[in-house]
């Protein structure tokens, strides 16, 4: 299961802050306790500020900062191009805050002294309310005549998001692809490629290994990566350890890790974040589900339903929180409520092929293997390329004793990305 990823599209937007002097070094430093020591060694020197105020962004604590940013403008006077790097961090701080009048604000500052930049700060500011058309109009601003190459980067990244907006795809992929030639050493473009070929059915891996690869440290980088690999894998529970630990706060990558390790049945280690999660967003849609998940996998399915219950009523028609429920009631054995859920979350949401493919396993297990053949039939036809689709209708057919189906099925999802092909040819094995 998949949650918007709200906050991760804003940090993606966002990027790392460009660098336009022989300082750029020390303004790359990641680590908090680093940055922090270099400032306060040296408190008059701007450059120290911008990277603590850079370590302190990436690791989700806006607030503090904004604090040590403005610190550094007010010890930067009369250096104004480095003013306006620290004006565009301040920018960035407040997007990732939502709050887009001071965004906006700071991004007007640096107009005297980096008017390029200036407009690809306005553009990353409309980006947070997805007003790509403005955005777009930006961008054509900032890259008017030679902009530095950092500049260039970030209007490319901001240009490829504002044309996924426009569900301009392929353009958008074009706009990432010239991103990454201008920078290949950076994060961002490579996460979004990554994201986006992974959308449209291309494959996106190369590109997010190769994020994480530039940038262990990025947490963004290895959130992305650790959603893509295999749920539960040791390579994505890693990826996305390393995701918290570079942001500890962040609840969408506690509930991504959470869901691993559930994956994984680490239940004492999900336990752990699960509670986590809790104390940080106790009244947020996706904590619940996810605390459901990790109730279902402790066989504790009334419970799990009382969590789906519970996210549904803090925001209705949310297909995470239904399909939960649906899997609850399949493990109770209650396979009429469960069909019922199943239909309903593939409702709110048909491009998730996942209420099918478990509805056909649910209905397999209660021995109704009509309606097994039937899900999985419609979720092959509507996720052709979907390799747990074609996996489900391989054990409805084999279960019908279709041995020539199933064996095609089965052969079909070893083509797909992503699965396991040492457990299809397990199935393989068994048709007899």
């Amino acid at each position: 299961m998949r949650f918007a990823p709200v906050e991760t599209a804003l940090a993606l937007v966002l990027g790392v802050a460009f660098s336009m002097s022989a300082g750029s070094a020390l303004a790359q430093e990641s680590s908090i306790d680093a940055a922090r020591d270099q400032a306060k060694a040296a408190p008059a020197n701007g450059e120290a500020a911008l990277a603590h105020g850079r370590a302190l962004r990436r690791a989700g604590r806006e607030a503090d900062a904004l604090v040590e940013l403005r610190r550094g403008v007010g010890t930067s006077a009369g250096k104004a191009e480095l003013v306006g790097r620290l004006e565009w961090e301040l920018a960035r701080a407040h997007v990732a805050r939502r709050e887009f009048e001071p965004a906006m604000s700071a991004c007007k500052a640096m107009a005297k002294v980096a008017a390029a930049a200036s407009h690809v700060c306005a553009a990353e500011g409309h980006l947070l309310w997805r007003r790509g058309t403005e955005a777009e109009l930006e961008v054509a601003q900032a890259l008017k005549g030679s902009p530095p190459p950092e500049v260039q980067y970030f209007a490319k990244v901001a240009l490829g998001r504002a044309q996924e907006l426009a569900s301009k795809d392929d353009a958008a992929e074009a706009s990432y692809r010239e991103a990454v030639k201008i920078a290949d050493t950076r994060p961002d473009a490579h996460v979004l490629l990554g994201l986006l070929l992974d959308r449209i059915g291309k494959d996106g891996m190369p590109s997010l290994r190769k994020a994480a690869e530039v940038d262990a440290n990025d947490p963004v980088a290895q959130l992305e990566l650790g959603r893509a690999l295999p749920a539960g894998s040791r390579e994505s529970i890693a990826a996305l350890e390393a995701s918290v630990a570079q942001r500890p706060t962040s609840t969408e990558a506690l509930r991504a890790l959470g869901e691993g390790y559930v994956s994984a049945n680490r239940l004492t280690d999900a336990r752990r974040i699960v509670a986590t999660v809790l104390k940080l967003a106790p009244h947020d849609v996706s904590t619940h589900v996810v605390a459901g998940r990790l109730a279902l996998a402790e066989g504790q399915a009334d419970e799990a339903i009382k969590e789906g219950e519970t996210a549904a009523k803090l925001m209705p028609n949310v297909q995470p929180a239904r399909l939960l429920v649906a899997d609850a009631y399949a493990k109770k054995g209650e396979i009429d409520l469960a069909v019922e859920a199943y239909q309903a979350a593939f409702g709110l949401d048909h491009s998730d092929p996942t209420p099918l493919v478990n509805a056909s396993a649910a209905c397999l297990a209660a021995g109704r293997v009509t309606s097994a053949k039937a899900f999985s039939v419609r979720a092959t036809k509507d996720f052709g390329s979907n390799g747990a689709a074609w996996t489900a209708l391989g054990d409805a057919l084999a279960a019908d004793r279709d041995l020539p189906g199933a064996k095609l099925a089965y052969e079909t999802a070893k083509k797909a990305r992503g699965v396991d092909a040492a457990a299809i040819d397990k199935k393989l094995s068994r048709l007899k």
